[in-house]
């Protein structure tokens, strides 16, 4: 029971205040399926330095977001397509504050349809 309350607790944190990779990482490892559940679609704002900004697969516009330089991305933005060509506004090692909605996660936490803050 104090875990489901902890995570509903950080479920409106995040949605309300700036988090970063490395605590939406460690709140998503502590229980992965409530993590998805209780968070999918919802509001994250987020505060990062930019690893990496590449094309998809799919192609949409993705920002990998790390604590700091040199990290393994553990959470991904995912611009809508529309905003393909403010991906060459994102620069490797630039600190960034965007928002977008929790969409999942596994070996990585996904947040689709981002906004970068001045971008």
């Amino acid at each position: 029971m104090l875990r489901i309350l902890l995570l509903a607790a950080i479920s409106v944190a995040f949605a309300n205040e700036l988090t970063t990779p490395g605590t939406l990482w460690k709140a998503y490892q502590t229980n992965p399926e409530k993590f998805v559940e209780n968070h999918t679609g919802t509001k994250i704002n987020i505060e990062a330095t930019v690893e990496d900004t590449h094309i998809s697969i799919y192609l949409t516009p993705v920002v990998s977001l790390v604590d700091k330089n040199g990290e393994v991305p553990k959470v991904i933005c995912v611009l809508p397509r529309t905003d393909t060509p403010k991906l060459s506004n994102y620069k490797k090692g630039e600190k960034v504050k965007m928002t977008g909605n929790f969409y999942a996660a596994h070996e990585k936490i996904v947040i689709k349809q981002c906004q970068g803050e001045g971008k």
